[in-house]
């Protein structure tokens, strides 16, 4: 049994280290080439072929149907049947559906983040130059650590692989059964619970796929006026340009990097916001969402504009985008049990709070725009020994939107950018001499926080699928 296990053991790792070291000249063609092909990859090709038939309906493309060689799904056999038979340097896909865990048995240990991670490793973090901090932090597990007889493991393995075969095809995640088809609901919900940790869509109907139009079919919604509050990721504008490119919409963008969700005080006068919230004045309620509220007012007179600033007299929105939460931490039980007695009392210190306070505002001044609050995307705590924990805070700021009736754009499920893609593991050995870097340039970000333009399509597309879901466009 060992002799059979070690060779496959390095096999796997040594195929592992070629791809993400060297860039083939398959993947330049993968890359670049037009794309007219969906993939299945499935350990049931009777369960799979329903999918084929309606998603070729749906997107008007080619479905290709694969399995993987009679390996169970879950297993290192399956991982390495799929990275020598994955047949995409012919296919050249636009997506790819990953179909596992047909013979509908659960995983009996569902702990994905114990069984990828380390944490915390190590509590040296540092910037660059001077400017060295230490921080407690958690790291992917090195290959050979990780198991691929579960969810986890082999959905990270073999998204991975296509990632870095052909970055630019979609991923999705369907459920182990035909459409319709009752499912075992416990192993549902850990391919969800995984598909949220990959930020990659799960798939369950066909009506969810019609979203991604714009991705598959390249249809470009208009969405008309859009008004946008948020932090760094919102200034630095990136996902903002994505989203222009995409779809027929004017954009006023009033982020301001490092700026909160919440107030960091309840006493407004001895903490009073400012009007003109920037990122180097972070003390006592200066740079949260409720100051670009008071910008908005300030612009909205034309009076005491700023350089770079425009009157925004007789200007209307038609979407209203709150972003944020990223410079925020989860909010505690004993706070979120809270959360009604902090939206009829107006305490603006929780995610319920503050986003009564801000849709009230909004809603006040725009009467007939649509709201829609924006979760936070998921890399933010990867810097620290907590690395899900943008799962708890996203759940919060979710459950707070739909308290009050807004409609969430789901940053955190399926924009792609997740940690376990784009973490700290390989910068270093957590060492002073050699610490592991929270700056770090990744594929799909420029510091391990914020997206680079490839990353920040990601972002667009999933702002782009939830407006157009619920408007009703798709």
């Amino acid at each position: 049994m060992k002799k059979t296990i070690i060779p496959l053991s390095v096999f796997l790792l040594a195929f592992l280290a070629f791809i993400l070291t060297a860039k083939s000249a398959v993947q330049g063609q993968c890359n670049a080439c037009d794309t007219t092909n969906i993939v299945i990859y499935t350990d049931d090709s009777t369960k799979a072929m329903p999918w084929k038939v309606q998603i070729e309906a749906a997107t008007g493309m080619e479905v290709h149907v694969f399995d993987f060689g009679g390996a169970p799904a879950r297993s290192k056999q399956a991982v390495i049947h799929f990275h020598t038979n994955n047949n995409l340097a012919e296919l050249q896909p636009k997506a790819v559906f990953f179909q596992i865990g047909c013979d509908g048995i659960a995983d009996t240990d569902d702990r994905y983040d114990q069984l990828l991670f380390d944490y915390p490793v190590a509590d040296v973090c540092t910037l660059t130059g001077k400017n060295a901090r230490h921080k407690r932090m958690a790291v992917s597990k090195p290959d050979q650590d990780i198991s691929m007889d579960n969810v986890g493991g082999c959905l990270y393995f073999m998204i991975r692989i296509l990632r870095n075969v052909c970055r630019d095809a979609r991923v999705f995640l369907l459920p182990p059964t035909t459409e319709g088809e009752t499912a075992d609901m416990t192993l549902c919900r850990q391919i969800e619970k995984m598909s949220d940790m990959l930020c990659v869509p799960f798939v369950t109907t066909i009506d969810e796929l019609h979203g991604y139009g714009n991705v598959l079919n390249g249809v470009k919604p208009h969405l008309g006026k859009m008004l946008i509050l948020g932090d760094s990721y919102c200034q630095q504008r990136r996902w903002i340009n994505s989203l222009e490119k995409m779809s027929d919409v004017e954009v006023v963008n009033l982020g301001v990097t490092s700026a909160s969700m919440r107030d960091h005080f309840t006493d407004r006068e001895k903490y009073p916001y400012s009007s003109n919230p920037v990122q180097a004045d972070c003390e006592g309620n200066h740079n949260t969402l409720a100051c670009q509220i008071l910008k908005l007012q300030r612009m909205i007179s034309g009076v005491g504009l700023l350089k770079g600033e425009r009157s925004l007299a007789g200007w209307t929105p038609d979407i209203i985008l709150v972003e944020g939460g990223g410079n925020d931490f989860a909010d505690s039980p004993e706070v979120e049990d809270q959360y009604w007695n902090h939206i009829r009392d107006d305490i603006r210190t929780s995610f319920a709070g503050s986003l009564a306070y801000l849709t009230k505002s909004l809603h006040a001044t725009y009467p007939d725009a649509q709201i829609f609050i924006v979760v936070s995307a998921g890399l933010y705590y990867g810097h620290t020994d907590k690395p899900f924990e943008y799962m708890e805070k996203a759940r919060q700021q979710r459950k707070a939107a739909q308290m009050l009736g807004f409609p969430t754009i789901n940053w955190d499920k399926d924009c792609r950018l997740s940690f376990i893609f784009n973490n700290s593991a390989g910068t270093g050995d957590g060492s002073p001499q050699n610490p592991f870097r929270y700056n770090a340039v990744t594929d799909e970000t420029i510091d391990l926080l914020h997206p680079n333009d490839y990353g920040a399509q990601f972002l667009a597309e999933s702002a782009i699928y939830w407006i157009s879901r619920f408007l009703g466009e798709v």
